[in-house]
């Protein structure tokens, strides 16, 4: 299975999109936070292209959020890196290359709400990409871990070892995001959160 995340400029299906992150697992492994960070995927955007060659949008709400968000985010997703930064054709062919190597085509692929795969629809409309994932395998994290967990807002406590001491989850971190949402998952506490 995927978990997948993406952070924007906007709420609408033709905004900015600043990066994306997925992670892979296999439930039956019962893979580790670090097992799912040292195999996750990231990549970060160059904005200024998608706002002038893609006539993407940002969202003034968004930017005022992101404003108020930690430095570590902020420097991660938001602020502009020349070093890392590529056209979002460049990311999303490394994204399928990755995706393509755990050779689980008929994979499940979580994401928080659907927004994240919205925007991501729309980037592959308007540039003519084949999916990387067809429509028929997304599913919604809150529904599940709702289903799994007997909960009724898409978060439970996770039961793992040690994971309340593991390295810092930043909320708004696509990497962390992922992590958390796999980790929930796959050891959701039997109780309520």
């Amino acid at each position: 299975m995927f978990v997948f995340d993406v952070e924007t400029l906007g709420k609408e299906s033709n905004s900015v999109m600043l990066s994306m992150a997925a992670v892979y697992f296999d439930p039956t492994t019962n893979p580790s936070p670090d097992d799912l960070r040292n195999g996750s995927f990231f990549v970060k955007f160059d904005v200024e292209d998608q706002i002038k060659r893609l006539n993407r949008k940002v969202g003034k709400t968004t930017m005022q959020w992101w404003s108020k968000q930690c430095d570590n985010v902020r420097n991660k997703s938001f602020k502009p890196n020349p070093a890392i930064d590529v056209k979002f054709e460049t990311g999303y062919e490394a994204m399928r290359e990755w995706a393509k190597t755990k050779n689980d085509s008929k994979c499940w692929v979580w994401a928080r709400g659907n927004l994240d795969q919205l925007i991501l629809d729309s980037f592959e409309e308007q540039l003519e990409i084949q999916p990387i994932w067809p429509f028929q395998r997304w599913r919604d994290v809150r529904t599940g871990i709702d289903f799994l967990h007997g909960t009724t807002n898409g978060y439970v406590n996770v039961e793992y070892p040690g994971f309340d001491k593991f390295l810092h989850i930043t909320k708004h971190d696509p990497v962390d995001d992922c992590i958390l949402d796999a980790m929930q998952l796959m050891y959701g506490a039997k109780e309520n959160a």
